[in-house]
């Protein structure tokens, strides 16, 4: 009987050693691996063909990485995540292999040349300001397995870019983990993989001044001119009639041409606001018009003197005073 024990006993040592032996390889397999840092910078060369109806703009742009292992080739595997028309993206590699440094670290520089995609925001137009953004990624290693860093000040700008239109402020980069929500259908995949995201921005505006007097200048020149319509005597029912609808109709065909330039969009800018407030004004100033008749009709030309000019009051300072408004608040939101 002891030494059935005894067997037995020394038969489950074994088993367990052996089991033991066994699944080492599969905690050493299951140990999180050290990320392996590629140092990537950026200059963009120029931008070009802004797009609002289609939200794309093209980009000149190099990137160069660094890194030290030879497993590795972040050019090849970097994927552009808001690419627009890929079909038209040409990229060239520097040299044909990576450059081994004297410092041992691995160099490539390729060229990126297309259209990027970004939703603008057009709230405020035309006074809004757009950040125009390149966005990639490694296409096969997550966030656990290569990470990017900054190689120094990471983006820098051709200091004889232009974009027709708009100033260009400071550009950045910021590089951040980004998960997606999905496996992908990859039955492999466990859990949820980030990846190193790099971002670069480059901030636009439109010049103040210049868009003022473009924009605004037209639409108060129209509401100054149906404001005449109040300084007729009232008899001149007709011309007093005709001065509103014109401005009406100018108004409308203002809108439609500023219209024509932006996207379809499910809300109002800050241009439609403004042309909303001189349809006010120009449709109050009729409806002032038609009961200044109704007073001459009765025969009290004074008092209906007197409504013109106090309306015409009311009205021009009410419209001045919102477009004040909107302007204002836009600028201190």
């Amino acid at each position: 009987m002891r030494r059935e024990n005894r067997a037995a006993f020394a038969s489950a040592v074994a088993a367990w050693v052996l089991a033991a032996w066994a699944a080492g390889p599969l905690f050493a397999a299951g140990k999180l691996p050290v990320p392996r840092t590629v140092q990537v910078g950026a200059y963009i060369n120029d931008i070009q063909n802004l797009d609002l109806m289609s939200h794309s703009y093209s980009v000149d742009v190099y990137l160069w990485f660094r890194w030290k292992d030879p497993a590795l080739d972040p050019a090849v595997t970097v994927e552009f995540l808001n690419s627009y028309e890929q079909w038209g993206h040409t990229r060239a590699l520097d040299h044909e292999k990576p450059v081994r440094l004297p410092s041992g670290e691995f160099y490539q520089l390729i060229r990126e040349q297309g259209r990027f995609s970004r939703k603008f925001h057009l709230n405020d137009y035309p006074f809004d300001r757009q950040t125009l953004t390149v966005e990639f990624e490694d296409s096969k290693l997550g966030v656990s397995r290569q990470r990017y860093a900054a190689d120094g000040k990471g983006l820098t700008v051709n200091p004889q870019l232009e974009l027709p239109g708009f100033e260009i402020g400071p550009p950045r980069m910021t590089i951040s983990p980004h998960e997606y929500p999905t496996d992908f259908g990859d039955p492999e995949v466990r859990g949820k993989e980030a990846f190193s995201r790099v971002r670069l921005e480059v901030p636009i505006a439109r010049p103040v001044v210049p868009y003022s007097i473009k924009l605004l200048l037209p639409i108060l020149c129209v509401v100054f001119c149906a404001a005449l319509m109040f300084l007729f005597h009232p008899k001149y029912v007709d011309s007093r009639v005709g001065i509103g609808i014109t401005a009406l109709l100018t108004i409308v065909a203002l809108q439609i041409t500023l219209n024509d330039e932006l996207p379809d969009i499910s809300y109002l800018v800050l241009m439609d606001k403004i042309y909303l407030g001189a349809y006010l004004f120009v449709i109050s100033g009729l409806a002032v018009i038609v009961k200044t008749t109704w007073m001459v009709d009765r025969g009290d030309s004074r008092r209906a003197i007197h409504t013109d000019r106090r309306s015409l009051c009311v009205l021009l300072i009410l419209y001045l005073a919102s477009m004040a408004w909107v302007l204002f608040s836009r600028a201190y939101s």
